[in-house]
């Protein structure tokens, strides 16, 4: 026998008497783990029998249907699907699923629900296809290894026929006002009520309206309605009820006393309410009370931790508190250094008012006043341009072999000092309009004024014409550099008659005034 046929025997042998183990990535992810999750998590309330908010949970086509609240699946996209965004939520959150007192989903089971969602929802993929990330991979394993685990489906209660009717006329009477009356799961008499559209107008006499189906009504919001103590002696009557929302109401401790008959309340929100200790305690006996909440309200902690002794496994959420600040120490130590750092504060404060000083003096006339102060800006330009002209000439005489560059420094510096002048013209003009309606004192200012812009303007053209010329016949840039100075001197002078003119005009300002 050669040694390849024996190699082949052996080899066949061991396939036919010891099989291998199958890979779990061969499984197909949606058919072999999400479905064995969402029926044993999801389907007592989204399934054949029993569809909360009319959205289904039992096939791939009903999860991308949705329900009444929109989509609870977008594939390729975990955050914008509701199916994973509920699991999130604390477990006391209205929204939360599964609710609170069903089977949980453990976390190995909501990484596979998620990983389904983020690879694109996909009916027929395996694991292997999907390419899960090596945490995604070790949750697959755990949910493989330990089968979903949940509540059994309970066969749907038969409904009564002549509840039905009732009930069918009683929610299109309170659709037609705006407010919402619903069934809380399809084939389930249980309703749920909420005004929450119409709060501002919703009172007592509306409750009136619900008295025929209020032993079906299983959740109930009232919050931020007018309603009274008076209006909960309809809620009394509502016998099944399990939620209550009466946060930001007028209720009282009075109005508690038409709670105490309600033996299947869970969940009482009291928020904003003007309640007491006293009237929590009327509460004791609602022995399957789970959660009370009674933020901004009188209720103290004392009377919370007496209410939790007398129902077992109640809580009361009696809000945040800010503990007390230790107020006499923080004080005490710093009362002496504050005065210190207040009289430096205090002194430097007139020291800049000083300088505003000399614009103090008013014409009385806010164009005048407007003018004057545009006219003290071209002043100080013009005896800016004018330093900036001479310097620049000096600069030249020093270097002559930068004729060229000078005579171009002097063209853009008698150019300012043509905007200047401008400027200047503009303010002359409004000065000259607010003379008009001003004393016959600022006739002999306004005319030196006058004098003093027409000799700017020409300097300011001989200044700019010189300077071109300069530029023009760089051989001649000793001469022209003098001929420059000449002017720049001259622009000088001429911004100090102007200013002259000015501080006349503020006297005679300051004397009509």
């Amino acid at each position: 026998m050669s040694r390849i046929f024996k190699t082949s025997l052996i080899l066949a042998l061991l396939s036919l008497g010891f099989p291998a183990k199958a890979d779990h990535h061969t499984k197909v992810l949606y058919k072999e783990l999400v479905v064995p999750i969402l029926n044993a998590k999801c389907a007592s309330c989204h399934g054949e029998e029993k569809q909360k908010g009319k959205l289904r949970l039992d096939s791939l086509e009903a999860i991308m249907k949705g329900g009444s609240e929109g989509v609870a699946v977008v594939a390729g996209k975990v955050e914008e699907s509701s199916l994973i965004g509920r699991t999130k939520l604390p477990l006391d959150d209205d929204e939360h699923m599964p609710p609170e007192g069903k089977p949980q989903l453990t976390k190995e089971e909501a990484a596979v629900l998620a990983f389904w969602i983020q690879s694109g929802a996909k009916a027929d993929a395996t694991i292997a296809q999907l390419k899960p990330a090596a945490e995604v991979d070790a949750a697959i394993k755990v949910v493989i290894a330990n089968p979903p685990k949940g509540a059994a489906v309970a066969a749907a209660p038969p409904v009564d026929p002549a509840k039905a009717k009732a009930a069918e006329a009683t929610i299109a009477n309170i659709e037609q006002t705006g407010a919402s009356l619903m069934a809380i799961a399809q084939n389930t008499p249980d309703l749920r009520f909420s005004a929450l559209n119409i709060a501002r107008e919703y009172n007592d006499k509306n409750l009136e309206a619900l008295k025929p189906v209020a032993d079906q009504i299983k959740w109930m919001d009232l919050a931020r309605t007018q309603v009274t103590d008076g209006g909960l002696a309809h809620v009394a009557g509502m016998k099944n009820l399990a939620r209550l929302h009466l946060e930001n109401t007028k209720v009282t401790d009075a109005g508690l006393d038409h709670l105490k008959g309600l033996e299947n309340l869970e969940y009482l929100n009291l928020y904003g309410t003007q309640v007491t200790d006293a009237g929590i305690a009327k509460l004791s006996g609602l022995k399957k009370l789970k959660k009370l909440f009674v933020w901004q309200t009188k209720v103290t902690d004392d009377g919370a931790k007496k209410l939790v002794a007398a129902v077992p496994g109640l809580s009361v959420n009696t809000g945040w508190k800010e503990p007390p600040a230790p107020k006499p120490v923080v004080v005490a130590a710093n009362t002496p250094a504050k005065p210190a750092p207040k009289p430096p504060a205090t002194k430097p404060a007139p020291k800049p008012a000083a300088p505003a000083a000399p614009a103090a003096p008013s014409t009385g006339v806010p164009a005048l006043d407007k003018a004057i102060a545009e006219l003290k800006v071209a002043v100080a330009e013009t005896q800016k341009n004018a330093a900036a002209a001479t310097k620049t000439v000096a600069d030249s005489e020093k270097a002559a072999a930068a004729a060229a560059k000078a005579a171009a420094d002097a063209k853009t510096a008698a150019d300012t000092a043509k905007q200047a002048v401008t400027d200047a013209k503009n303010a002359l003009d409004m000065l000259e309009k607010a003379a008009k309606n001003s004393p016959k004192t600022f006739e002999k200012a306004l005319a030196e004024l006058k004098a003093a812009h027409a000799a700017a303007t020409k300097a300011a053209t001989d200044a700019a014409k010189k300077a071109t010329d300069l530029a023009a016949a760089s051989t001649a840039a000793a001469k022209k550099v003098e001929t420059g100075k000449a002017a720049a001197t001259k622009a000088t002078n001429l911004a100090q008659q102007t200013k002259a003119a000015l501080d006349t005009l503020v006297k005679a300002t300051a004397v009509s005034g």
